[in-house]
């Protein structure tokens, strides 16, 4: 009798924890893989909330959209330069993000180039991260509206027909370490509140290399390098172009963190010219009046010597 309870509770104790295991097991992330002559569009059509697409070096011809949320969308080599999206429909979005907590790292994207059509556009998204990533030959690089919290790091937005990027009625996005480059307008920002624009690089757009609308209030902006020949920077309510000065290596290689570096690319651009005798790379001077504006960079800095 004994050893008949006994092997019940043994078989009840087996049972118990083949559902616990059972139940462990929904809902667990995937990690899907994806080949050249697969589609990046059906691994996302085929994945569940939390899952992680990795897809393997090539070229991946096709418009994407996202819907769901919590996806990771990598490339498996990390780089940019041999794992590319190619828009199947040149006038559509490469990537269309309608989603939350998505995740898009290491391709090269391109081929949208109707003007109005992106790279990679972000629609009323929330907590996304766009980081290392290229985007050349479209209309827009990276262009965001109705987007809050999201993080856009790391990116080369280059040869764009309209914008590198734009942020339109926007609010409380980062913008850090991104290259936007030789294309009509650099980065744009419209009706937008709140974000963080720093340690970018933004040179030799031609129409401007920044735009900031007199709609867009409470931004920061620091520690950028500015090297354009047109900037418009409107007045907007509450907008900040330093920071106090602290200790770290800026961007163009001097000791301390604070402002911009204005440039031009003819060298007659503030930061190019200023005095700075004490030699701490920040200009001794402030940068009063930015162009278009009554904002002025208190600690601009000047290239380390």
């Amino acid at each position: 009798m004994n050893g008949g309870i006994k092997i019940s509770k043994l078989t009840a104790l087996l049972a118990f924890v083949l559902i616990l295991t059972l139940i462990s097991g929904i809902g667990a992330a995937a990690e899907i893989s994806v080949q050249p002559g697969s589609s990046i569009q059906s691994a996302i059509n085929n994945s569940t909330s939390g899952d992680v697409i990795t897809v393997s070096p090539g070229t991946y011809t096709e418009n994407i959209k996202i819907t769901k949320d919590n996806l990771t969308i990598r490339s498996e080599s990390g780089n940019p330069d041999d794992t590319i999206i190619q828009a199947g429909t040149p006038n559509a979005n490469v990537l269309l993000l309608k989603a939350d907590n998505i995740t898009i790292s290491g391709f090269k994207i391109l081929g949208a180039t109707d003007p109005i059509h992106s790279g990679i556009y972000l629609s009323s998204c929330r907590n996304c991260t766009i980081d290392n990533n290229k985007l050349l030959n479209n209309g827009l690089g990276i262009y965001t509206l109705y987007s809050s919290g999201n993080i856009i790091s790391n990116n080369t937005v280059t040869n764009n027909e309209e914008y590198g990027i734009a942020i339109q009625s926007s609010k409380d996005n980062l913008l850090s370490g991104n290259t936007a480059s030789d294309s009509s307008r650099g980065i744009h920002f419209g009706n937008s509140d709140g974000n963080t624009f720093s340690d970018n690089t933004v040179q030799n757009n031609s129409v401007y290399g920044f735009y900031i609308c007199p709609r867009s209030d409470r931004n920061l902006i620091y520690n950028n390098y500015f090297n354009n020949t047109n900037m418009t920077i409107k007045n907007g309510d509450g907008n900040s172009y330093n920071i106090t000065k602290t200790s770290g290596t800026n961007i163009v290689g001097g000791s301390y963190i604070a402002g911009n570096f204005w440039g031009k690319p003819d060298g007659t651009g503030f930061s190019q010219t200023a005095v700075d005798k004490d030699g701490d790379g920040i200009a001794d001077s402030a940068y009063k009046n930015i162009t278009h504006s009554t904002y002025s960079d208190y600690l601009p800095l000047v290239e380390h010597k």
